[in-house]
């Protein structure tokens, strides 16, 4: 995690709950950003009256003064470990190193380190801290956190969530079907992934067919949400026809029965009208653009409650 200039700083009352759960990152940066997801995916359940929640980016030193009048704080953040991407570990302050060290978990000078290393020089009071570290697989200038990274985020959100004697309700702990968006539209996608992700799906995108049907491979969707037009003005078509494909050889076989929602504007735009087709358009479903979140997300709970158990 390259330093980046902080934003301003959250604005704090007088009167601060014992119990702060923080999210840092910077979110264009990749799996860098997976604690501000984290933050904002917590910060929508049912927490104790005596926690707060806050996505604070990169504070810096600034972290201290966040730190100042709680009891306990819980920290989010991107950590290398040499684990598998994805993997989740929780550890104390004292563990937290520099990113030069070959010791302990780097935070790449994200400034968390630097913070509780001045704050340990100037024998600094501090609460009690946790953190739950979440190993990165590429830091870079992305706003897409990576398909393992993605996939850890709401195991990560439920052990926080513990942590903070909270319990998510019982629609959040069960949504966890992943989702995979393939549409090189990007204010289509916005529309899409906002209310599945506040719904609680896991939402993962790709923007052309042969980065999805890749994706397809490293996701394993519950849920394929698929365009019509994309690279070519078949490309959606040409998926679904690969993802079919009857051949017990396929590369795809595994993915034969996951359920596909296709996305247009055909019928909208055109008199033309289709309809599923076992041979030349094998979807299960449509989605007519411009997209309903209330038709979306009844769209996709009726073809995943389709699914074998």
């Amino acid at each position: 995690m390259d330093d980046v200039i902080p934003g301003p700083l959250p604005s704090v009352g007088l009167s601060r709950k014992p119990i702060l759960i923080l999210g840092l990152g910077n979110p264009l940066r990749g799996d860098d950003g997976v604690g501000c997801q984290v933050a904002e995916a917590l910060a929508r359940q049912t927490l104790p009256p005596d926690v707060e929640v806050m996505d604070v980016g990169t504070p810096g030193v600034g972290l201290l003064h966040l730190l100042e009048g709680r009891r306990r704080v819980i920290l989010v953040d991107a950590a290398e470990m040499g684990r598998t991407p994805g993997s989740v570990a929780r550890f104390r302050p004292d563990e937290v190193r520099l990113g030069e060290s070959a010791e302990g978990f780097s935070l790449h000078h994200s400034g968390m380190a630097e913070a509780l290393a001045l704050a340990e020089a100037l024998r600094l009071d501090l609460p009690e801290l946790v953190v739950f570290g979440v190993q990165p697989a590429h830091i870079g200038w992305d706003q897409e956190l990576s398909c393992p990274v993605q996939a850890a985020v709401a195991s990560v959100v439920e052990a926080v969530s513990q942590e903070a004697g909270g319990s998510p309700p019982r629609e959040q702990i069960m949504a966890h079907e992943k989702l995979l968006i393939i549409d090189d539209d990007d204010d289509i996608v916005l529309a899409m992934r906002l209310p599945l992700e506040a719904a609680g799906y896991q939402v993962f995108r790709a923007a052309a067919s042969t980065e999805g049907l890749q994706k397809v491979k490293e996701v394993h969707p519950d849920l394929i949400l698929l365009d019509v037009m994309m690279d070519t003005t078949t490309a959606g078509i040409q998926v679904c026809l690969t993802l079919r494909n009857p051949d017990p050889a396929s590369e795809y076989a595994t993915f034969r029965e996951v359920p596909i929602l296709m996305i247009t504007a055909i019928h909208a735009t055109t008199p033309l009208r289709f309809a599923p087709d076992h041979e030349y358009l094998p979807v299960d479903a449509f989605i007519e653009k411009p997209i309903e979140p209330d038709a979306l997300l009844a769209r996709v709970r009726e073809q995943l409650a389709k699914k074998p158990a």
